[in-house]
């Protein structure tokens, strides 16, 4: 009985230990190097941190603003002249998005019709362009064209 008292506070005592080690607690070679072993009971201060919200007044951009102001940015565009690019991606928004939406077709297809598009807007832009905004506007379809 004395043998099984002793046995039982031996496995209580290394048991407990192993135990409590994985918290942190009791003997830790790792203590003074920073390493804690075991569950992180840090999770509280992520709950009480402030959570980053989004604007809800932002909302996203209609792609004939986003177009204007590229082009307006890197076209030193005047404001009549962006207005008019506006205008002229307003007309094919709904072309260009229907072919963003369309699955049906191959990718050459969609490509081919995409180009069409394009081109279409570019006849309408240019004639609104300056010499100098025409040749950077060259720029922008050459590279539009070299990425196909």
């Amino acid at each position: 009985m004395k043998y099984f008292k002793i046995l039982a506070i031996a496995f209580l005592l290394f048991t407990g230990h192993e135990a409590m080690a994985q918290y942190g607690y009791g003997y830790d070679p790792y203590y003074n190097s920073g390493y804690r072993p075991g569950v992180d009971r840090r999770i509280d201060t992520q709950r009480s941190r402030k959570a980053i919200k989004k604007k809800e007044d932002e909302k996203p951009k209609d792609l004939s603003e986003v177009m204007s102001e590229y082009l307006a940015k890197e076209l030193k565009l005047d404001d009549f002249q962006k207005a008019a690019v506006k205008v002229i991606y307003d007309d094919h928004k709904d072309q260009i998005l229907e072919l963003s939406n369309n699955e049906s077709d191959t990718r050459q297809v969609l490509r081919d019709k995409f180009n069409a598009i394009s081109e279409e807007i570019d006849k309408k832009i240019l004639p609104l362009l300056s010499e100098d905004q025409k040749k950077s506007y060259q720029k922008i379809i050459d590279d539009r064209n070299k990425q196909k």
